[in-house]
């Protein structure tokens, strides 16, 4: 199923991308969260149940999770794209950025991520997933022209080079590849970007080094786990989409109620 520019792409978003989530030990300890041994055990187990329980609910019912989980992703990495606010125009400029890679990947590479979802959901008809998409692809075009003429007088030469370089990354490589190009050099990059300044300002640089390397470890430890216990029952290529997404769902879900939920919004960034 893959080539050799897949497995590349699923090594970035491994190596590059996932342990982006690994700040949020250091997140959480700035907000005061992480400040003794029962906060950072409260906290652990907190993220640690959320993480599994979206993974068992996966399990169960795959086809609403995924739903959920693209939609999460929509905005999530919209937000991550610009600067927050309480106006409505932040929601709609997320829904507007996040949507160009959702709905950008489903659709201009349409069998290619339909075997994709078939994986995430067991070989079940993906119709109804499509479908939802398609609803979710006519909103974003429907609000598409508000969002410019609502924004018109803050959009920047930066945002539409970056609009324009990550259409063409889509338009022009393929679903894998995209995304990990998208999630490692611009979500992650933007994410970091964005918290290290405030982190830095609460922490030393060793407590937020030895923390992101701890649970950047952990979760590299645990994706093989998971992975090398899938392949005894399913193909490697499978396992790996499996242990890749499900796994992404699982910390997307927490990982954004940290950040987008708490963290930014208590220090306006």
């Amino acid at each position: 199923m893959f080539d050799l520019l897949d497995y590349l792409s699923l090594i970035l978003i491994f190596v590059f991308g996932v342990p982006h989530g690994a700040f949020d030990a250091s997140i959480a300890l700035t907000l005061g969260y992480y400040k003794n041994l029962k906060s950072k055990f409260f906290f652990i187990f907190c993220y640690s149940f959320l993480a599994l329980a979206i993974a068992l609910i996966w399990y169960l019912i795959p086809n609403i999770t995924l739903i959920i989980f693209l939609f999460v992703s929509i905005i999530h990495f919209g937000l991550g794209d610009i600067s927050w606010s309480k106006s409505y125009k932040c929601w709609l400029s997320a829904y507007i950025n996040g949507g160009i890679v959702i709905f950008g990947i489903s659709f201009f590479h349409f069998n290619e991520v339909n075997s994709i979802y078939q994986i995430l959901l067991n070989n079940h008809n993906t119709d109804d997933l499509w479908l939802i998409l398609k609803y979710g692809l006519y909103l974003w075009l429907i609000l598409l022209p508000f969002h410019f003429y609502i924004n018109f007088d803050e959009i920047k030469k930066n945002y539409i080079i970056r609009i324009f370089l990550i259409s063409m990354i889509i338009y022009t490589t393929n679903a894998i590849f995209a995304f990990s190009f998208y999630f490692c050099f611009i979500h992650s990059f933007n994410h970091i970007k964005r918290i290290l300044p405030s982190l830095r300002n609460n922490l030393s640089d060793k407590n937020i080094r030895n923390m992101f390397l701890f649970f950047t470890l952990l979760t590299w430890v645990l994706g093989f786990l998971i992975l090398t216990y899938l392949n005894f029952y399913i193909s490697l290529d499978h396992s790996i989409i499996k242990v890749t997404f499900i796994g992404l769902a699982a910390l997307t879900f927490p990982h954004m109620i940290l950040v987008d939920l708490y963290f930014r919004p208590s220090l306006k960034i």
